[in-house]
């Protein structure tokens, strides 16, 4: 889900509870907030500006980004809520930024990293070998199809649509790993799309107010090569009527 409100804070840690309440509601406020009372937000990258988030939410862990840019608040997160103008998910990670942001922006990018991709021999070990008990190799086993078959169904939706396809709720270790690293890279193909796009829409209004301007600057060419005309004119009735008086002037003399 991803949306976009107007903000007049500079930074993102000026949007206190109060703010937040104002704009979401009562009700997603308090979920929010419940969220971040429970410490279910883990902050991935954060400045005053822009956060990447995770909320281990009732149903699964969840990525948010938000940014703010120029008077414009946009968040998106991948759960499939509809709530507006933003999820509880996102109200949990400002509410986070409001009360650490300040240690946040010295030491956020240096002390939050995204978890490394599981190596292929974590991957495999949820398959379970042939000497193991019945019991735990098919809890693996089944955790590693779920795993593949979620894998198939997102593979043609990575970096084309905000919300990926749902996570099993029994999927866990290994693959919920695997599962946050491609949700956090379809999120940022996305946010690149978005930068592309914006930027491709301000180039184009650069273009029409460059053309809008080119257009009143051949109208005032024009419009002043008239007037230098009509002032020489002027000066020759000038210069006739100067003669005129002359000639006056000694007729009368």
């Amino acid at each position: 889900m991803k949306n976009r409100i107007s903000c007049s804070a500079q930074e993102l840690n000026q949007l206190d509870a109060d703010m937040l309440q104002s704009v979401v509601g009562g009700t997603v406020f308090e979920e929010g907030k419940q969220y971040f009372s429970a410490q279910r937000v883990k902050i991935l990258d954060a400045d005053q500006t822009q956060i990447m988030a995770e909320v281990n939410g009732a149903y699964g862990v969840y990525a948010q980004t938000i940014k703010l840019r120029a008077g414009t608040l946009s968040t998106r997160c991948s759960c499939p809520s509809t709530e507006q103008p933003f999820c509880r998910h996102c109200v949990a990670v400002l509410l986070h930024q409001f009360h650490n942001g300040s240690s946040l922006k010295s030491s956020a990018k240096g002390a939050y990293k995204d978890p490394p991709p599981p190596s292929d021999s974590r991957l495999w070990s949820a398959v379970p070998h042939a000497e193991e008990s019945e019991g735990a190799g098919d809890l693996n086993f089944w955790e590693a199809i779920l795993f593949i078959d979620w894998v198939q169904k997102a593979a043609g939706l990575l970096g084309k649509e905000a919300t990926l396809p749902p996570v099993p709720d029994s999927l866990g270790g290994v693959a919920r790993e695997w599962v946050g690293v491609l949700e956090r890279l379809n999120s940022q193909c996305l946010e690149s799309e978005e930068d592309r796009f914006d930027a491709l829409k301000s180039l184009q209004s650069a273009e029409s107010m460059i053309d809008n301007l080119t257009g009143k600057l051949d109208v005032l060419r024009v419009e002043a090569e008239v007037a230098q005309q009509n002032c020489r004119v002027l000066e020759k009735q000038v210069k006739q009527l100067q003669d005129s008086l002359a000639e006056i002037s000694k007729t009368s003399n």
